[in-house]
């Protein structure tokens, strides 16, 4: 906060255990959250589509998830960033 740092990018394993616990502790303290979803993992990957779709729930409540091709891009104003229900409309788990 002292370096006004307000959204955070995780990204690790496992999705469904620490990438869920450190987007909730961090939402609880007040940052927005943006999970990328490719750059994410678990054992399981059930697990992994299963956190994902839980972090995205009922309009992203404690963070969201893009794709590290979508993050890129919109850094380096390739395109312009979906917006959240364009995120949420094409996130699909993988089969």
């Amino acid at each position: 906060r002292n370096r006004g740092i307000e959204t955070l990018m995780v990204t690790g394993v496992t999705t469904e255990v620490c990438v869920h616990t450190t987007v909730r502790e961090a939402n609880d303290r007040g940052y927005r959250c943006l999970v990328l979803g490719d750059a994410c993992a678990s054992y399981f990957p059930e697990f992994h589509e299963v956190g994902l779709r839980m972090i995205a729930a009922q309009g992203g409540i404690f963070g969201w998830v893009s794709t590290t091709t979508e993050v890129l891009a919109a850094l380096s104003g390739a395109r312009a960033a979906p917006t959240l229900q364009e995120a949420e409309d094409r996130w699909e788990p993988a089969a």
